[in-house]
Protein backbone atom coordinates (compact mmCIF):
# COMPACT_ATOMS: atom_id res chain seq x y z
CA UNK A 1 0.00 0.00 0.00
CA UNK A 2 1.24 3.12 -0.64
CA UNK A 3 1.18 6.15 1.54
CA UNK A 4 -1.32 9.31 0.01
CA UNK A 5 0.78 12.53 -0.25
CA UNK A 6 -1.09 15.39 -1.01
CA UNK A 7 -4.46 16.90 -1.80
CA UNK A 8 -7.20 15.60 -4.23
CA UNK A 9 -8.04 18.10 -6.68
CA UNK A 10 -11.67 18.51 -5.46
CA UNK A 11 -9.79 19.61 -1.92
CA UNK A 12 -7.91 22.09 -3.62
CA UNK A 13 -11.38 23.55 -5.56
CA UNK A 14 -12.96 23.63 -1.85
CA UNK A 15 -10.25 25.81 -0.53
CA UNK A 16 -10.13 27.81 -3.21
CA UNK A 17 -13.86 28.25 -3.37
CA UNK A 18 -13.92 29.32 0.60
CA UNK A 19 -11.31 31.98 -0.19
CA UNK A 20 -12.90 33.52 -3.31
CA UNK A 21 -16.25 33.93 -1.40
CA UNK A 22 -14.38 35.32 1.82
CA UNK A 23 -12.64 37.90 -0.73
CA UNK A 24 -16.62 38.66 -2.18
CA UNK A 25 -17.80 39.76 0.97
CA UNK A 26 -14.90 41.21 2.59
CA UNK A 27 -13.06 43.45 -0.12
CA UNK A 28 -15.93 46.15 -0.15
CA UNK A 29 -15.43 46.61 3.36
CA UNK A 30 -12.66 47.19 3.57
CA UNK A 31 -11.81 49.37 0.20
CA UNK A 32 -14.67 51.62 2.55
CA UNK A 33 -12.87 51.41 5.53
CA UNK A 34 -10.49 53.98 4.45
CA UNK A 35 -12.94 56.52 3.41
CA UNK A 36 -15.26 55.92 6.32
CA UNK A 37 -11.64 57.08 8.69
CA UNK A 38 -10.93 60.18 6.23
CA UNK A 39 -14.70 61.24 7.03
CA UNK A 40 -14.70 60.93 10.47
CA UNK A 41 -11.30 62.99 10.68
CA UNK A 42 -13.67 65.56 8.28
CA UNK A 43 -16.07 65.17 11.64
CA UNK A 44 -13.47 66.16 13.80
CA UNK A 45 -12.44 69.32 11.92
CA UNK A 46 -15.98 70.17 11.64
CA UNK A 47 -16.49 70.33 15.19
CA UNK A 48 -12.84 72.43 15.44
CA UNK A 49 -14.38 74.87 13.48
CA UNK A 50 -17.82 75.10 15.34
CA UNK A 51 -15.79 75.78 18.94
CA UNK A 52 -13.99 78.83 17.10
CA UNK A 53 -16.98 80.21 15.30
CA UNK A 54 -18.94 79.55 19.11
CA UNK A 55 -15.55 81.43 20.48
CA UNK A 56 -16.05 83.96 17.87
CA UNK A 57 -19.46 84.78 18.69
CA UNK A 58 -18.31 84.81 22.79
CA UNK A 59 -16.49 87.83 22.15
CA UNK A 60 -18.23 89.80 19.01
CA UNK A 61 -21.32 88.94 20.01
CA UNK A 62 -22.28 87.97 16.70
CA UNK A 63 -21.70 85.35 14.29
CA UNK A 64 -19.30 85.33 11.15
CA UNK A 65 -22.23 86.57 8.68
CA UNK A 66 -20.98 84.99 5.85
CA UNK A 67 -22.88 82.51 4.01
CA UNK A 68 -21.84 79.72 1.42
CA UNK A 69 -17.92 80.01 2.50
CA UNK A 70 -15.46 77.46 1.79
CA UNK A 71 -13.26 76.37 4.87
CA UNK A 72 -10.06 78.16 3.76
CA UNK A 73 -11.88 81.65 3.09
CA UNK A 74 -13.53 81.39 6.25
CA UNK A 75 -10.52 80.43 8.50
CA UNK A 76 -8.82 83.39 6.79
CA UNK A 77 -10.97 86.18 6.85
CA UNK A 78 -12.47 85.41 11.02
CA UNK A 79 -11.17 82.59 12.25
CA UNK A 80 -7.24 83.25 12.00
CA UNK A 81 -7.30 87.27 12.31
CA UNK A 82 -8.89 86.69 15.95
CA UNK A 83 -6.76 83.71 16.91
CA UNK A 84 -9.62 81.85 17.93
CA UNK A 85 -7.85 78.70 15.07
CA UNK A 86 -4.31 79.29 14.42
CA UNK A 87 -4.13 78.07 10.90
CA UNK A 88 -6.03 76.48 8.38
CA UNK A 89 -7.16 72.68 9.21
CA UNK A 90 -5.63 69.78 7.32
CA UNK A 91 -7.85 68.12 4.87
CA UNK A 92 -7.86 64.52 5.62
CA UNK A 93 -8.53 63.57 1.77
CA UNK A 94 -5.59 65.28 0.30
CA UNK A 95 -3.30 65.24 3.22
CA UNK A 96 -2.76 69.34 2.97
CA UNK A 97 -4.10 72.51 4.21
CA UNK A 98 -7.93 72.72 3.30
CA UNK A 99 -8.45 74.86 -0.24
CA UNK A 100 -11.25 76.58 -1.05
CA UNK A 101 -11.51 74.68 -4.41
CA UNK A 102 -11.49 70.79 -2.55
CA UNK A 103 -14.13 68.71 -3.29
CA UNK A 104 -13.37 65.38 -1.52
CA UNK A 105 -13.93 66.04 2.25
CA UNK A 106 -15.65 70.02 1.38
CA UNK A 107 -16.52 71.70 4.76
CA UNK A 108 -19.22 75.03 4.13
CA UNK A 109 -20.02 77.97 6.34
CA UNK A 110 -23.12 79.24 5.88
CA UNK A 111 -25.24 81.82 8.28
CA UNK A 112 -29.02 82.89 7.87
CA UNK A 113 -29.60 86.50 9.26
CA UNK A 114 -33.06 86.14 9.27
CA UNK A 115 -32.93 83.13 12.07
CA UNK A 116 -29.74 83.88 13.53
CA UNK A 117 -29.00 80.20 12.46
CA UNK A 118 -25.27 79.36 11.05
CA UNK A 119 -24.91 75.42 9.78
CA UNK A 120 -21.33 74.11 9.35
CA UNK A 121 -21.98 71.48 6.33
CA UNK A 122 -18.65 68.17 5.40
CA UNK A 123 -18.97 65.64 2.57
CA UNK A 124 -17.58 62.77 2.12
CA UNK A 125 -15.38 61.92 -1.05
CA UNK A 126 -17.65 63.70 -3.42
CA UNK A 127 -19.28 67.24 -3.00
CA UNK A 128 -22.59 65.17 -3.77
CA UNK A 129 -23.04 63.09 -0.06
CA UNK A 130 -23.24 65.03 3.17
CA UNK A 131 -21.89 63.18 6.15
CA UNK A 132 -22.93 65.98 8.81
CA UNK A 133 -23.99 69.39 9.31
CA UNK A 134 -23.95 71.04 11.93
CA UNK A 135 -25.80 74.31 13.60
CA UNK A 136 -26.20 76.60 16.36
CA UNK A 137 -30.10 75.46 17.29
Amino acid sequence: MRAKNGFTLIELLIVMGIIGLLAVFLVPNLLGAKDRGKETAVKAVMHSVQLAVEAYQMENETYPLDNNVALESFCNNYLMPGGYMASVPKNPFTGAAYKDADVAGKIIYGYDQNSGKYTITGYGRTALRKILELTNM
